[in-house]
């Protein structure tokens, strides 16, 4: 733990250090700059990719796609690649001094948090004894702790959108000092080299990355981030034990304490909801102007909704901050009374409770999207949670069967709901295979939700809910 203070000390005490660049266009992602790994890993090449390809699509939408389609993608998922990635695996595992301690390290991002716990269910299936530990960003810690796959949660990042030079400093010095026999990094930003320890295994999630693109050609293949952490880890560690239980992909899941409980209670009976009548949550906010609706359209979305017979909860947003308040005022005074703003405040522990209080969840690619999938469960074993939300998730850039969650269509990961869930991708005229990584488009116009069926979205919404209601 001591290098977990270490982190959040350092992380605020840099006078003096500039802006970094930041909206569409910018030259450098957030935060970026700070990381050690920044010259091999944000390197001109990579620039010049995503660039070049945001540059191309962005003058030749449909023909550039196409183009990046037929180029790209081949080499993103070449077989060769996955061969020689696989080889320095087996490579690494065959290094290994023992395997009694494991470290996970995810990605910073709250949703990835969620999603990398399925690695944690499969180095348990082979080795329920040994030291198992996990990190993940502090904001996330609440809904984590208490997983019983882990032996220690650990709350690890410094705020922020990125690893900064102090997170990845931390990190290798637990490695060096924990003397893990392998780590499994899922953290896309976090460079093998710079945690790197003698006598410590390093294995890399990037290297199922052209599976994953080849996977998306094969249609009744789940390819969800979670269900392949899952299938990966176990694949990975096939190679060097038996396994102890049957593989077996568990479902995301997500812990709440009973303090977040009562604070969801508390808002619902505050607002006054109309007893009797279903409550749908719509989370207008998403990490990327890529993957979240325009207002515009999501204004026409809301009113849509809002004319159900229903109770509407709307989040105030966090990184486009006031997006609720300004969409719930594009609505005419007799659907804004019904609207209610959930307050940028709440806890992300008692939002996620509350989630779980409605009978629909409406959201992009996004942290919160997740948790609404997750099942909950009460850290303390003193709340039922209901865990029938439906999820329906409306995807602009990244692709919906690597994120979202669908009941229906082969191919796709459901909830882990008593519910259905629904994953939409809106029409846009240049998605291509370089959209999947949203942090470092640099379009200008943002196309990815041009096409949206706005009625059709609502139907779904509608016809379930008539459904509920009957049964």
């Amino acid at each position: 733990m001591r290098h977990i203070r270490e982190t959040e000390r350092s992380a605020s005490a840099r006078p003096g250090r500039p802006a970094p660049a930041s909206g569409l266009g910018a030259r450098e992602p957030p935060g970026y700059s700070d990381w050690p790994g920044a010259r091999r890993l944000y390197n001109r090449t990579q620039r010049a990719l995503f660039e070049e390809a945001s540059r191309l699509t962005g003058r030749f939408p449909r023909a550039g796609s196409r183009f990046l389609e037929l180029t790209v993608r081949p080499l993103a998922g070449s077989r060769l690649l996955s061969a020689l990635l696989a080889r320095r695996n087996r490579r690494v595992l065959r290094g290994l001094r023992s395997c009694r301690s494991f470290l996970v390290v995810p990605a910073i991002h709250i949703g990835d948090a969620v999603l990398s716990q399925a690695a944690l269910a499969a180095v348990r299936d082979f080795f329920p004894d040994a030291r198992l530990d996990y990190i993940v960003h502090p904001t996330a810690f609440p809904l984590i702790e208490g997983n019983a796959e882990a032996t220690r949660v650990l709350p690890f990042f410094a705020k922020g959108s990125f690893p900064s030079a102090a997170d990845i400093s931390a990190l290798r010095d637990l490695i060096r000092d924990e003397r893990y026999d392998l780590v499994l990094n899922f953290g896309p930003h976090i460079n093998d080299r710079d945690i790197g320890f003698p006598g410590t295994g390093l294995i890399n999630f990037m290297s199922h990355a052209p599976a994953m693109v080849r996977n998306e050609r094969r249609p009744a293949l789940i390819n969800h981030f979670a269900f392949q952490t899952y299938k990966f880890t176990f694949a990975l560690l096939s190679l060097v034990a038996a396994p102890r239980r049957p593989e077996g992909f568990p479902g995301l899941r997500v812990n709440v304490g009973d303090a977040a409980v009562e604070d969801a209670q508390r808002f619902v009976a505050e607002a006054g909801l109309p007893a009797g009548i279903p409550i749908i949550m719509i989370n207008p906010d998403a990490s990327s102007p890529f993957t979240r609706l325009p207002e515009k359209k999501l204004a026409r979305l809301l009113a849509a909704i809002a004319r159900l017979d229903a109770a509407i909860l709307v989040g105030a947003g966090h990184t486009e901050a006031g997006i609720g308040e300004r969409v719930i005022a594009t609505l005419p005074s007799s659907l804004r009374s019904k609207t209610i703003l959930v307050p940028a405040n709440l806890s992300l522990e008692a939002y996620t409770a509350l989630i779980d209080l409605c009978d629909v969840f409406v959201t992009g690619d996004t942290g919160p999207m997740h948790l609404a999938a997750a099942r909950k469960f009460s850290r303390s074993g003193r709340h039922d949670f209901r865990n029938q939300t439906g999820v329906l998730s409306i995807f602009g850039a990244t692709p919906g069967r690597m994120s979202g969650y669908d009941s229906f269509r082969p191919g796709y990961l459901p909830a882990n709901q008593e519910a259905p869930s629904w994953s939409y991708t809106a029409g846009s005229p240049c998605r291509n295979i370089t959209c999947v990584n949203k942090i470092f488009k640099t379009c200008r116009d943002v196309r990815c939700f041009d096409d949206i069926d706005i009625e059709a979205l609502v139907g779904l919404i509608e016809d379930y809910l008539e459904s509920a209601a009957r049964r």
